[in-house]
């Protein structure tokens, strides 16, 4: 694999809002919008010694009817970091 580009500031907050699109899609697929009552993400990235580190965090509001389990979230984070490695390899390597 090849090495991370350096990145600016301008680099990680664009890479934070890309990611949270990303997680938001993921999440929209795996969960019908109509059991949904709130989306709250929190997204950490962190940059030190050529080493990227994002973290989420997120909250899920159900509507009192869905039957979604925490496995069906977990899912669609797992999705959309498989998804965000392909972006970050694809826009951010040498």
């Amino acid at each position: 694999m090849s090495k991370l580009k350096k990145l600016s500031s301008a680099d990680l907050a664009t890479i934070s809002d890309d990611f949270g699109e990303i997680l938001e899609l993921e999440v929209s697929k795996a969960i019908s919008t109509k059991e949904l009552d709130d989306l709250d993400l929190n997204i950490v990235i962190s940059y030190e010694d050529n080493q990227l580190d994002v973290d989420v965090d997120v909250g899920v509001t159900f509507d009192k009817l869905s039957e979604i389990t925490q496995d069906q979230i977990a899912g669609a984070i797992d999705e959309a970091y498989l998804k965000f490695d392909s972006y970050i390899d694809e826009n951010y390597r040498q």
